[in-house]
């Protein structure tokens, strides 16, 4: 077997034990002040993706400002899609109305 090969076999077994990790954190109930850590396995395997897998160390400069764009864009859509969640207001009814 070639080094590039062991290497992406190697790969492949460390992203499977980071996922088997992050699935095996993530089962028990989870305060809500940790739960943004859960996202730091899930980084990880994507820099481990985007240096192992599609090997922007070695490629052009213009594929690595592509990729900045992706993750940018990325950070942009999801920043905006919890603005919702996160200034939700729940509101405590006391009575119903019409009784």
């Amino acid at each position: 077997m070639r080094k590039r090969h062991r290497l992406n076999l190697l790969l492949l077994l460390v992203l499977f034990c980071i996922a088997a990790l992050e699935f095996g954190v993530s089962l028990p109930p989870v305060p809500a002040a940790t739960r943004p850590i859960l996202a730091l396995p899930a980084a990880i395997m994507a820099v481990l993706v985007a240096l192992g897998y599609m090997r922007l160390l070695d490629a052009p400069a213009i594929a690595r400002g592509f990729a900045m764009a992706g993750i940018f864009w990325l950070a942009i859509l999801l920043g905006l899609a919890m603005t919702d969640p996160l200034t939700r207001t729940i509101y405590a009814v006391t009575r119903q109305i019409g009784s």
